[in-house]
C-alpha cells in the first residue's frame, strides 16, 4: 500500500536533507506511519485511487458502498446486464433485492494533504528515539538527561510508539471515516 507521504515531504517539513540510506529508513517509517493511520485510526483505505468491483445483494433496493471517498460509480449489473440504478451519498439504490455487481472508483487521486502531515509528524515524533538508539518509545517522553544519560516518560510510555492522542484520532476519523460523510471526491489534495 502507498504511503501518504515521502522522505522529501519530512525532508521539507524539517528542513532537513537525509542522505540516500537515510531516505530508504524515512519511506519505510513512512509506510508505517501510512498503515497506522488507515488501519488503526481511520479503518478505511483512502489513497490510492482504485477501480473495485463487488457483488453484494441489495436490502430493501440499497447496496452501501464499502470505500470511500466515492469518485463515480461505473456500472450496476444484475446477470450480466446493466440496470439502472441511483447514487446516493455512499450508497446505491437499485429495483429489486437479487444480486448485483458494481464497479465503482473511490479513494484520492493523490494522498490528502492531512493525513501526509500527520504520517510526518509520528515518524519526525519517532526519529529523536530512533536517532538516540532507544526504539520507538518516546511517546510521552517528558525529559532527557545528558549526563548519566537518562529518559523519562510523563505518561508511563503510554503513548509509546507511533501513536496519536485521541483528539487528532477523533478528528482524522472524522474526516476520513467512511460512514461520516459521504460525498464525491474531490480531484487531486
Amino acid at each position: 500500500m502507498e504511503a501518504f507521504a515521502v522522505a522529501e515531504d519530512l525532508a521539507a517539513l524539517l528542513k532537513r536533507e537525509f542522505t540516500p540510506e537515510e531516505q530508504s529508513w524515512i519511506d519505510t517509517l513512512l509506510a508505517s506511519a501510512s498503515t497506522y493511520l488507515r488501519d488503526d485510526v481511520i479503518g478505511q483505505i483512502v489513497y490510492p485511487r482504485t477501480t473495485s468491483e463487488f457483488d453484494d445483494w441489495p436490502t430493501a433496493g440499497r447496496v452501501d458502498l464499502p470505500q470511500f471517498p466515492v469518485v463515480s460509480v461505473d456500472s450496476v449489473k444484475r446477470n450480466g446486464e446493466p440496470i439502472e440504478y441511483k447514487y446516493r451519498p455512499g450508497y446505491i439504490t437499485v429495483r429489486g433485492d437479487e444480486p448485483v455487481t458494481i464497479t465503482y472508483t473511490w479513494g484520492y487521486a493523490e494522498p490528502p494533504a492531512r493525513l501526509r502531515d500527520m504520517a510526518c509528524v509520528l515518524v519526525s515524533s519517532a526519529l529523536l528515539t530512533l536517532e538516540a538508539k532507544v526504539g520507538l518509545t518516546a511517546g510521552g517522553l517528558s525529559s532527557v538527561a545528558l549526563d548519566d544519560f537518562r529518559l523519562a516518560w510523563a505518561d508511563a510510555g503510554a503513548q509509546s510508539g507511533m501513536s496519536l492522542p485521541e483528539i487528532q484520532k477523533a478528528d482524522l476519523r472524522r474526516m476520513f471515516n467512511p460512514r461520516s460523510g459521504f460525498e464525491f471526491a474531490e480531484s487531486g489534495r
